[in-house]
């Protein structure tokens, strides 16, 4: 799902912003992450400002997600063998989106997922067994090893655009 954070401040000690993705953080130690994110200092034209700044990060958030939407279909339509998905656990060592010690839980969620709907043998199950695994990182590495996994999946897995 897709989730949208605000904040801002009375005092005006850090700008308004907007954050905007599948996973956000927002937190009181001014930690402010997303996939598409807007701010503004508290200025005399702020408020005037933040409209288009804000439809601009809408549209901006409009295209990840179609992206998004496109990846999944396209990762749900590929068919995964169990040879591919070791191959793909050992690279995924090797872009730096789990550690070795990760190796045994995502054969664990490949071979039996916590969820029935990922018993189909397709990248998007794959991918979803890293995801399982990895869900219990810290916000930051999180984000940073799904990265590197999203890299590594689009690269073996690639969506064809319209230009």
């Amino acid at each position: 799902s897709w989730i949208v954070g605000l904040r801002n401040s009375n005092d005006k000690s850090f700008p308004t912003g907007v954050i905007a993705g599948s996973r956000v953080f927002v937190c009181d130690n001014l930690a402010f992450n997303g996939m598409v994110k807007i701010q503004r200092k508290h200025t005399r034209f702020a408020q005037r400002d933040l409209r288009p700044l804000t439809q601009g990060a809408i549209q901006e958030l409009d295209q990840h997600l179609n992206v998004q939407d496109l990846r999944i279909t396209n990762y749900k339509d590929k068919s995964v063998t169990d040879l591919r998905a070791h191959d793909m656990i050992v690279r995924a060592v090797d872009a730096g989106a789990i550690t070795n010690t990760q190796i045994p839980d995502v054969l664990d969620q490949w071979r039996k997922p916590a969820h029935d709907y990922f018993q189909e043998r397709t990248a998007w199950s794959l991918f979803n067994a890293f995801t399982e695994v990895t869900k219990t990182n810290n916000l930051h590495t999180q984000v940073t090893r799904g990265e590197h996994l999203q890299r590594l999946f689009d690269e073996r897995y690639p969506l064809a655009l319209a230009s």
